[in-house]
């Protein structure tokens, strides 16, 4: 079902720029008619059929080359024509059809060979007219430069030759004549020419009356007559008839080839259909690539979530290096109140929650995290711009007004509404207290709400009521200039005196306007932007914890591993030994029994025997202390419960300290100056000394490496190939023992060339996934040797 939902608002949103974007990639006309006619729907299997098309034609475009798609304009009126009775196509319509049946078998084995196994093929492949015999047999009457063959037909090869018969008779009869007139000096100049068809030869004026013939014209001047010769006008007559026994000929091979494309003409009018369906579907693709773009969730149960989304329009304008990424969360509030300063990004974060919503609800990626949510809306109503109406003698905030109204009139539990500038226009209390009730209202609704405003009432009744949630555009007080960073969770300030100073504002105007401020409004502004400075330095710091807890985190993993393998080779070796020590006690015994049987045999003296048994008891006292100590080796260094004050370590990693405390399987360890939480049974009991050593740098990173993560989300495998080579040469010649490789999961085309990368690397240990709760098989952990 589509979306019934304004032009007006398609244009505000700049979604019909976005549609004109895509349609550059199609080559098709009924290609770039299907982009460009899109219009978002409600229902979430087709938006999930189309997208997962997108997505799909994506992965096929990342391994393989583009489709067989080459030009071809709208033929369906030709087509159908066909199945007219007396109908007859032109030649160039003809090619055009021959070139659709060309290009549709073509694509039916490109999809058959590279997708056979996709929803693309399953979907469009059988309606796609392929036929061999068909294209041959147009085909073969055509010649490569378009014109139809002479043995299209055994008459038409008669005609032709004939043709060339009579001309070649004329062209000597008339050089003959030519000759015989020069000589006479009745000639204007020595040529022949042509005036309707015919072959006529140029003749003085004043000497027309001595050349037996056909006048056809004379030059401009008036100088020079054009006369057909009476000897000609039968060979010109001949080659005439000729001529139209031609063109009634081939006009009789155009309708019989007529008649056998009439024959087809549903199936050809269904693969044209088709093939501007893929085109469209791989023009989407292409554009999903170039912007980095995916296809987010569809989950009403999940809050509806932008993660790192970028404006489409300014993604292609600016770069996406050069935009600033959207993060936006609506989970059991749905107004979303923003502040902050003016030109500071408010308004294009409206357009963008608004076109996302569009692109989505017509199954086109849009560039964000494909980890964002959406939601399904049945319409999309906003405010915003200017609203002036000159015609209808209304003003800025009488358009507003009128608007708004509409909008709480069409809202409902599955509206997207976008309002501008709310309350503005009118004296500040009144136009907050309006504003206040319109947005209650709506919450009341159910709708989803993004507003922004510059009324700090607004932004205390945000903070209070349920439902709503203060949000602001960042502002750098020290550059004092906007950041266009969006920010949940906290209201901003308007920065009015900050942007004055910035433009140039006298100072003692500024002065001036201060000392008219309302204090009570001055010390929000103060407080709000202490409190932003500090969410930013908060936020920073928790930025860099959570980094370092996902590398600490991986490193774990690593270290976890090679601990459990280096335990498993001591076994080994330990067992090994025991059971070489146990051989050799098995040898010296029959040795020792050897010992006494020879001494009793030889009737050895007494003393010489207490002598000799007291050596082999040595032996076997030396023996055994051996064998004890190997066993002890295999045994855990220290087995009685671990209490507080003991000296442990976190099993499979390096970090170690002593106990604070000890509560419900859990202990507290202090590590250096650092507490670390863990589970009572993943520690194990270590030495003061350990303790007390100097900590092993685990890094020793020139400039050359920026950061033990690199991110190839987005790029193309062989794009990645080149940088992740380059990266792990670096990191090892930086003697990094330990690096991640952010690939993302989507398709596994990044990951596959990745680990192939890793498996040939000289300079590779190992290397194993993040932990699901850190990325999974989204970034792979490289242990370098």
């Amino acid at each position: 079902m589509i979306m019934i939902i304004e032009n007006k608002i398609l244009t505000n949103l700049e979604y019909p720029k976005v549609l004109e974007e895509i349609a550059k990639y199609a080559i098709t006309d009924l290609g770039r008619k299907e982009i460009v006619s899109l219009r978002p729907v409600k229902d979430i299997d087709v938006i999930k059929k189309e997208s997962g098309f997108v997505s799909e034609a994506k992965n096929i475009l990342i391994e393989q080359d583009l489709p067989p798609i080459d030009y071809l304009a709208d033929l369906r009126e030709s087509v159908n024509r066909c199945s007219v009775e007396g109908a007859v196509l032109n030649v160039k319509q003809i090619h055009d059809i021959i070139k659709l049946a060309s290009v549709s078998r073509k694509v039916y084995q490109y999809l058959k060979v590279n997708a056979s196994d996709s929803s693309i093929y399953s979907e469009y492949a059988n309606g796609m007219f392929v036929d061999k015999v068909f294209e041959h047999t147009i085909g073969k009457i055509f010649s490569e430069s378009g014109d139809i063959k002479d043995n299209a037909s055994q008459k038409l090869q008669d005609i032709r030759r004939q043709i060339i018969d009579r001309s070649e008779q004329l062209r000597k009869s008339v050089n003959r004549i030519l000759k015989r007139l020069s000589e006479s000096l009745l000639v204007q100049e020595e040529y022949v020419t042509l005036r309707d068809g015919r072959i006529v030869v140029p003749i003085k004026s004043e000497h027309k009356r001595h050349v037996r013939g056909f006048i056809h014209s004379e030059s401009s001047t008036g100088q020079t007559v054009y006369i057909e010769p009476e000897e000609t006008l039968e060979l010109n007559n001949e080659i005439l008839s000729l001529s139209f026994a031609e063109k009634r000929e081939i006009e009789k091979i155009l309708r019989n080839i007529t008649v056998k494309i009439g024959e087809v003409h549903s199936e050809l009018n269904t693969s044209i259909l088709i093939i501007g369906k893929l085109d469209a579907i791989f023009a989407k693709a292409r554009y999903s690539t170039e912007i980095i773009g995916s296809f987010p969730s569809l989950d009403d149960e999940k809050p509806f979530e932008i993660i790192e989304g970028r404006h489409p329009i300014l993604v292609r304008k600016l770069k996406r290096e050069n935009t600033i990424p959207l993060d936006v969360k609506i989970d059991d509030q749905n107004i979303l109140l923003i502040t902050g300063p003016n030109a500071g990004g408010k308004t294009v974060v409206l357009k963008s929650v608004g076109l996302f919503a569009l692109l989505v609800q017509s199954g086109i990626h849009i560039p964000a995290d494909p980890d964002s949510n959406f939601r399904i809306f049945d319409n999309i109503l906003l405010d915003i711009g200017d609203q002036q109406s000159i015609e209808d003698d209304l003003s800025t905030f009488s358009s507003h007004l009128s608007n708004t109204n509409k909008i709480v009139n069409s809202a409902g539990s599955k509206s997207l509404v976008l309002l501008d500038e709310i309350g503005t226009g009118t004296d500040p209390s009144e136009g907050a207290a309006l504003a206040t009730a319109v947005l209650i209202k709506l919450r009341d609704l159910g709708a989803t709400v993004f507003a922004t405003t510059h009324h700090g009432n607004l932004k205390i009744i945000a903070n209070e009521l349920s439902g709503f949630e203060n949000a602001s555009m960042l502002f750098d007080s020290n550059e004092l200039k906007p950041t266009y960073k969006f920010s949940q969770g906290m209201p901003g300030s308007s920065y009015a005196f900050e942007v004055a100073r910035r433009i140039g504002l006298h100072e003692s105007v500024l002065e001036i306007a201060t000392e008219y401020l309302d204090s009570k409004k001055n010390k929000v502004e103060d407080l709000l932007l202490e409190l932003e400075k500090k969410s930013n330095d908060l936020k920073e710091k928790l930025d860099y914890f959570e980094r370092e807890n996902v590398r600490l985190k991986g490193l774990a993993n690593l270290y976890s591993d090679k601990v459990q393998k280096l335990e498993k080779e001591k076994r080994e070796i330990l067992n090994k030994a025991k059971l070489e020590a146990d051989n050799y006690l098995r040898d010296v015994n029959r040795k020792v029994e050897s010992a006494i049987k020879n001494i009793r045999e030889s009737q050895a003296e007494k003393s010489v025997i207490r002598e000799e048994k007291k050596n082999i008891e040595e032996i076997k006292q030396k023996t055994k202390k051996l064998n004890q100590d190997i066993e002890q080796d295999t045994k855990p260094e220290y087995e009685k419960p671990l209490q507080v004050g003991d000296t442990a370590k976190i099993k499979g990693t390096e970090t170690l300290g002593k106990i604070l405390e000890i509560k419900d399987g859990n202990a507290v360890i202090l590590s250096g100056s650092i507490k670390v939480r863990s589970k009572l049974n993943k520690l194990e009991y270590s030495s003061e000394k350990a303790v007390n050593r100097p900590a092993r740098s685990l890094y020793n990173v020139s400039t050359q490496v920026e950061s033990i993560r690199l991110d190839i989300r987005g790029r193309k495998p062989e794009e990645a190939e080149y940088e992740v080579v380059k990266y792990l040469d670096n990191a090892y010649s930086n003697s990094i023992e330990s690096v991640e490789i952010l690939h993302g999961k989507g398709t596994g085309a990044l990951k596959r060339t990745v680990h192939e990368i890793l498996d040939k690397h000289e300079a590779v240990k190992d290397y194993n996934y993040a932990k699901i709760e850190f990325g999974g098989e989204g970034i792979t952990i490289v242990q370098l040797k």
